[in-house]
């Protein structure tokens, strides 16, 4: 038999043992990590900045400013009306529900009576 191309080269890389090689050398590596700490700190700086800046602001005032006289009156003036409304509407209720209470009492006086008169019959 014929013997394969690279047969000998391929005995050779089976047989050898291999130890993993970093891919960039050690200075480039050093490198990249300064410069991952460097933006790291800055984006610490940038964020300690706008928090002393956001908290150097005076807060918004916790209270609206009073309204002024004339708002106050017209409420007061809208609020007394509608009181008015109000107790008309209530007056007139109570007319209607004792107009009602007397239909009651004068039906139910009726009904007795007729009743009376429908048990005489019998």
């Amino acid at each position: 038999m014929a013997e394969q191309r690279g047969a000998g080269r391929t005995g050779r890389l089976a047989t050898r043992s291999y130890a993993p090689r970093p891919v960039r050398s050690g200075p480039a590596r050093a490198a990249s990590w300064i410069l991952v700490c460097a933006s790291c700190l800055a984006v610490g700086a940038a964020a300690a900045a706008w928090q002393a800046r956001h908290d150097a602001t005076p807060p918004a005032p916790c209270m609206a400013p009073p309204p002024s006289e004339d708002l106050v009156q017209a409420e007061l003036a809208r609020t007394r009306l509608a009181l008015a409304q109000e107790e008309a509407t209530r007056r007139a209720l109570q007319k209607t529900a004792d107009e009602a209470a007397a239909e009651v009492t004068r039906l139910s006086t009726e009904l007795r009576f007729l009743r009376g008169q429908g048990a005489k019959r019998r």
